[in-house]
């Protein structure tokens, strides 16, 4: 009878030990999860605003201002729209060297080590 009462109270302490620290095993892990979840929050917030700042950018306004400030670009004329059938035209009538277009290329300014 002593031995099973023995028995029955290292069964019993195994048991209260291995539940304190699951208990605590729990407890980290429910701190981590907590943790990411607030990562979570401020990386959707952090999205957000660059989802903002990303829309003001591409403001087509914005945009088209830029281009005519600093790249001299203005809005297409009507004029300069064509159909393909004229572009067959053009071709045909414009006379192409290439020995002409290849002095042009050589003397750019661009080709000149810059």
């Amino acid at each position: 009878m002593r031995h099973t009462t023995l028995l029955f109270l290292l069964l019993a302490g195994a048991i209260s030990v291995t539940l304190f620290s699951i208990k605590y095993q729990v407890q980290d892990l429910e701190d981590d999860l907590d943790k990411i979840r607030k990562s979570i929050i401020a990386e959707r917030q952090a999205i957000h605003v660059l989802e903002a700042e990303w829309s003001h950018l591409n403001n087509p306004e914005r945009l088209g201002d830029l281009a005519r400030r600093h790249l001299g670009m203005r809005p297409v004329n009507p004029a300069q729209l064509t159909s393909f059938k004229n572009i067959e035209h053009h071709k045909t009538a414009s006379s192409f060297d290439p020995k002409t277009n290849l002095d042009l290329i050589s003397s750019s300014p661009a080709s000149d080590g810059q």
